[in-house]
Formats: C-alpha cells, sequence, structure tokens
C-alpha cells in the first residue's frame, strides 16, 4: 500500500527539501510504527528514531484525525502529517 507522508512547519526543516512531501510504500496492515521506521530508512532517521524513542514531540495527524497511538493502522491512500506543535501567544 502507499502512504502520503507530509512534513509541515518545522518539522520540515529537519528533511531534506525533496522529502517535504514523500509517498512511500508500506505492507498491508501497518501501523503508525512501521511508518516512523520507514521513514528512519528512507526519510529522516532524526524524525523516525526520535519519535520512537520519544526524544521527539511532533503533532500526527492522519487523514486530519490527530493521533499519538503508535499502533494505529494504516489504510492505502492515507495521508499522514507531521508538524511541529506551534505555541500561539
Amino acid at each position: 500500500m502507499k502512504v502520503k507522508v507530509i512534513f509541515l512547519h518545522r518539522a520540515a526543516d529537519l528533511v531534506s527539501p525533496n522529502k517535504k512531501i514523500v509517498e512511500l510504500e508500506l505492507d498491508d496492515n501497518s501501523t503508525l510504527k512501521d511508518l516512523l521506521n520507514v521513514i528512519k530508512e528512507r526519510v529522516s532517521r532524526r524524525i523516525g528514531e526520535g519519535i520512537l524513542e520519544g526524544r521527539l514531540a511532533l503533532n500526527i495527524v492522519i487523514n486530519d484525525n490527530p493521533t499519538v497511538d503508535l499502533n494505529s493502522r494504516l489504510s492505502d491512500g492515507d495521508v499522514v502529517r507531521f508538524m511541529t506543535p506551534e505555541m500561539e501567544g
């Protein structure tokens, strides 16, 4: 299955310019954790490892639904956005 991944705000600064929007191939029944492992290997080790190891806090939105559950199942065609929590004020 294919998942579109978009890095926004300061999260986009953690990836190379040509990887701010990528389509990644995943096995069927993959989870957000599986996606982060693929991101670690193919897109940004800092983002993948950082989130998996709890050192990096990013807002994660799957198809307009915010989540913190790394066991969230993904489906073909999902859009996953990673963005830094922006402070207002």
